[in-house]
């Protein structure tokens, strides 16, 4: 056979062109082998993973790679590029993500997810007819016929009743893909089933849900409907009709969970039919779909064998013959219940009076079922007895973790798992390799009352704490903490819960899991432990309950001399709540944090970014821009490496807030976009929605309207939905608040104000307060009610230099509280003193924009100096001196043509387009280009690039997205067809919308084709 040409160790090797030397990859000579239109395919070696490159070709287009590799007997692929884009880091990246990939994909593994919780995949398992099943054609005639008429399917049967084994037949002879969760006892919380819920729709629709997860990151999220909701919505949109299974329904006892699936089945999608295997009848609407014929049930009398299907269970299954009359005798016994004649089938084999066995039990399943279970137990080997009463504790199992319980030695958990599994006794594989298995549930009752009975409660203890030690040993951390605190190891447990709290820091889903996990730990060992206080304090600050969470940090403080290794991340915590509560000098958070990177380990990533952070927000407060942009710029770095996204976006989003009010526009555009793209790949968190809001801001400033309007409106949702803290909401609502109001749509921005008021009371920031006039006061002066917004203007007017506990209150807040304070009111005192020829009101704005100019120049606050230098030709123009007026508005708009800053010229309406009509005359022709464009977005004219062509080239994966877009592909497609996540999609049509001055994908494709960017 021949071998294909590989990659190792950075050489090509096996082709005539590499000869036995080999060729450089990324060599001009690599790059050329790889343009050969003969070159189809290579393998790649590395400690990162191996894979098989593949030179594929779309209909139009050029070429590109797809790195391919099978595991388990499942394909998996990851884009590669063009040709010249496959770099030796390229290659390694490749590598590495199809084996996190392949990984994730594991049996048993337990998965970080979609949404950054933690799930067990076994719970997703789509469970295999045995090959021994008897044939049910009657029933799976009766479920098939369902499939068409009605929307959901209820299987309602006893334990044992063979529920199970009947979808696992059905399922296999289905042509249609199959979403499956097995539901537990821990699944008591809405948010918890709702993130299985989309793992399990994930694995037939790999994009479905993401935007319900990233819901599911906030501090407090939305109703359940509305999660519920959007992943409807992306469920209507499955390309072909599907199934949905919810087995063991019977253990969920919060209603908040029946309330989802109630409004699952009211908007259920055309194409996805509900199955619900339960052992009692769930509350849902079951008369409601029985009247409309939605429903297909099928019931314990439907599941019981018949004579026919009871012989050939006997013989097929357990190796059993035995005479009609006996089989009907045990069928009256059983009532033909499955579990009961396999119960039978093996207490009988090999008895020598069958039929006085058969005639010795009666009575119900329960007694049936004591009964058998005692028999079956006791013709049990004693290691086979003893492995099972064992390993009944586990609600799954594997052959390390059962000799691990067994504590033998013999290593031979993996021959007795397969032994137990061929002898048909109630061991349910979780994975086709099997590698993961569980008792069957009646079985696992039945072996753990049998076990504290035999043994004694300390000695089940025992065997949980043994069991929580080997999870812990392989990562499975949930697991770990669960089986310590059965076994009433709180220190174990504890120790587990601290490996776990790095994932505060990078997504918010494991916050309502740690909440339980605390409240389960005895209160002294919380307070013992300092990581575990903090994790308390943590919690509460992403509510911004302040108080709580410094009385958290102390009793972390009075823990460290057990703990010292703690000290840093203490320090970090301190500082970043220096940073947030009102009247803190910024010196304090500057000290913590400079004491927090001292102590902390260098791989202490989460912590050191707290510390990073802070330090920047702190360097914020005291104006200094460079500094505290250093800081956010490398916390960002850093926690983008270590997949922080939490940390990464909230120092990007910082980053941008210092570019901006420096005055560099562009800079902390291209960090927002960087960021944003970035974010695409990963699990998005709440955080994103502030993003959004950030980059709408610089994309308002460019009067690019189009552009910032789905950035403002989404990431406003996001931040609302999410149950955000209040001041972010009112920074994220700024933007739209700016774009109803250059819409010239005073309503809807009164409404955008009215929408935010009862979600600011009682916020325990006086800046907070104060952005909300500024913002009333800028509506009030659009509707023409300048008498009212004059009165406030005049009474927070400067009048000296600001204080600087004053100053780190606007600069912590950003761009949007420097506007607040130093530009809102003078806005309104030069306009009001314009219309009124009052003097005393541009006296006192020229007094007030005298102390904001010092402060733009003393702090180099850019953004500040240019609405300071448009509000001043205002001023000076007012007051009849239009030649100073015209030399100051010069020089504000060379710097804002330097940054394409227009909005903040427009917003001053008509007696600005006067004058800048009069400095555009012939005696004054500088700068007309700019001038040009600014006059033309007075009279309405495009935004950006001057009016000319394209706000900026497309790059060529948006160039592909916007080929698939107007050839009609939805953004699953277009994901599917490019090798990415819909999210990424979605940024890229954000850009797309953005450089091509559009609102909608019509609006986009219409706009490629005059632009010829089709052809």
């Amino acid at each position: 056979m021949r071998q294909i040409p590989f990659v190792a160790d950075g050489l090509l090797l096996g082709t005539a062109m590499s000869g036995a030397a080999g060729l450089t990859v990324g060599s001009p000579a690599w790059f050329t082998w790889l343009a050969d239109d003969a070159v189809r395919s290579f393998s790649f070696r590395s400690p990162a993973g191996a894979y098989t490159a593949r030179k594929e070709r779309r209909q139009r287009g050029s070429a590109y790679w797809v790195a391919y590799r099978t595991a388990a007997g499942r394909q998996h692929k990851v884009y590669l590029g063009k040709a010249d884009e496959l770099t030796p880091e390229r290659l390694a990246e490749a590598g590495a993500a199809l084996a996190v990939r392949i990984n994730r994909a594991s049996p048993g593994r337990l998965d970080q997810g979609a949404g950054g919780a933690l799930l067990l995949t076994t719970k997703l398992y789509v469970p295999r007819p045995r090959p021994d099943l008897v044939p049910r054609p009657r029933l799976i005639g009766h479920l098939n016929e369902g499939l068409d008429t009605a929307r959901c399917s209820l299987l309602s049967a006893p334990a044992g009743a063979g529920k199970t084994s009947l979808l696992a037949a059905w399922l296999a002879q289905l042509d249609r893909p199959v979403a499956w969760l097995t539901l537990d006892d821990r699944d008591q919380a809405a948010d918890q089933v709702l993130r299985y819920l989309v793992a399990a729709c994930q694995t037939i629709a790999p994009g479905c849900g993401r935007r319900a997860l990233a819901w599911l990151e906030a501090p407090r999220p939305p109703p359940s409907d509305l999660l519920v909701g959007e992943l409807i919505n992306d469920l209507a949109a499955l390309p072909a009709p599907s199934v949905l299974v919810l087995d063991d329904y019977h253990v969920v006892r919060d209603p908040g969970v029946h309330a989802a699936v109630v409004f699952l089945l009211d908007h259920l999608p055309p194409a996805l039919h509900l199955v619900i295997a339960t052992r009692e009848d769930p509350p849902l609407p079951l008369p409601r779909l029985r009247a409309r014929r939605e429903l297909v049930e099928v019931r314990a009398a439907d599941l019981g064998f018949s004579a026919e299907e009871a012989t050939a269970f006997l013989d097929a299954g357990i190796g059993l013959r035995l005479p009609e009359a006996q089989v009907a005798l045990l069928i009256e016994r059983t009532e033909g219940w499955a579990a009961g004649l396999q119960l039978a089938g093996l207490a009988l084999r090999d008895r020598p009076d069958p039929a006085a066995f058969v005639a010795a039990f009666t009575g119900g399943h329960r007694l049936v079922a004591d009964y058998l279970l005692a028999e079956v137990l006791e013709r049990q080997p004693p290691s086979t007895r003893r492995f099972l009463l064992v390993t009944s504790v586990l609600d799954r199992l594997c052959a390390p973790l059962c000799d691990t319980l067994l504590a033998s030695g013999a290593g031979d958990g993996q021959k007795v798992l397969e032994e137990l599994e061929r002898a048909n006794l109630f061991l349910v594989p979780l994975d086709d390799e099997r590698v993961w298995y569980r008792y069957h549930h009646l079985f696992a009752d039945a072996l753990r009352t049998r076990l504290a009975r035999e043994a004694g409660a300390e000695a089940a203890a025992a065997l949980h704490r043994r069991a929580s030690a080997w999870f812990g040993g392989e990562g499975l951390l949930p697991e770990a903490i669960g089986h310590a605190l059965a076994g009433g190891a709180a220190e174990d447990a504890a120790t587990w819960i601290e490996a776990l709290t790095p994932q505060l820091f990078a997504t918010m889903s494991i916050h309502r899991a740690l909440e339980g996990w605390l409240a389960a730990l005895p209160e002294p060992v919380v307070h013992s432990r300092p990581l575990l206080c903090l994790a308390r304090a943590w919690l509460l600050l992403h509510r911004v309950e302040l108080e709580r969470a410094a009385a958290w940090i102390d009793a972390a403080a009075r823990a460290l001399p057990a703990a010292g290794h703690a000290s840093g991340a203490v320090a970090a915590t301190r500082a970043y709540l220096a940073t947030v509560v009102p009247d803190t000098a910024p010196d304090q958070a500057v000290t913590w944090a400079e004491r927090a990177l001292a102590d902390l380990a260098p791989d202490d990533v989460a912590y050191r970014g707290i510390a990073g952070i802070s330090l920047g927000q702190a360097a914020l407060a005291l104006g200094q821009l460079d500094r505290a942009e250093r800081a956010f710029a490398e916390v960002a770095t850093a926690d983008r490496a270590a997949g922080l996204v939490q940390g990464s976006l909230t120092a990007s989003t910082q980053q941008m807030n210092v570019q901006r009010l420096r005055g560099a526009r562009r800079q902390a555009l291209a960090t927002g976009w960087a960021a944003l793209d970035w974010a695409g790949g990963h699990v998005v968190p709440a955080t994103v929605g502030r993003l959004r809001t950030a980059l709408a801001e610089l994309l308002i400033d460019e009067n690019d309207l189009t552009a910032a309007w789905p950035l403002a409106t989404e990431g406003l949702a996001a931040l609302s939905e999410f149950g955000n803290a209040p001041p972010l909401v009112l920074l994220a609502s700024i933007p739209l608040l700016r774009l109803r109001l250059a819409q010239g749509d005073v309503a809807a921005a009164e409404a955008v104000l009215s929408e935010l008021r009862p979600h600011l009371q009682g916020v325990p920031f006086a800046m907070v307060e104060k952005l909300l006039e500024a913002a009333e006061a800028r509506v009030r002066l659009a509707r023409g009610d300048g008498a009212a917004a004059v009165a406030w203007a005049a009474a927070v007017a400067w009048t000296a230099p600001v204080e600087p506990a004053t100053l780190a209150d606007l600069l912590r807040f950003g761009a949007a509280a420097v506007e607040a304070a130093a530009v809102i009111p003078a806005r309104v005192l030069v306009t009001q003193g314009r219309v009124t020829g009052d003097g005393a009101l541009l006296q006192q704005a020229r007094r007030h924009l005298q102390v904001a100019g010092q402060l733009a120049d003393g702090r180099g606050l850019g953004w500040l100096r240019l609405r300071v230098s448009i509000l001043r030709t205002l001023l000076a123009d007012a007051r009849g001196d239009r030649q100073v007026a015209l030399e100051l508005l010069a020089a504000a708009v060379a710097q804002a043509e330097t940054e394409d800053v227009i909005r903040p010229f427009l917003d001053e309406g008509e007696p600005m387009a006067a004058l800048l009509a009069a400095l555009r005359a012939p005696a004054r022709d500088v700068l007309s280009a700019f001038l040009g464009t600014l006059l033309a977005a007075f009279a309405g004219g495009p935004p950006g690039s001057h009016g000319t062509g394209l706000i900026e080239p497309l790059t060529e994966r948006e160039l592909d997205v916007l080929r698939l877009l107007a050839a009609g592909h939805s953004n699953a497609d277009m994901a599917a067809e490019l090798f990415v996540e819909q999210s990424t999609v979605k940024t890229h049509l954000i850009h797309l919308y953005r450089k091509l001055g559009v609102r909608s994908r019509t609006q986009a494709a219409a706009r490629a084709r005059a632009l010829r960017l089709l052809d």
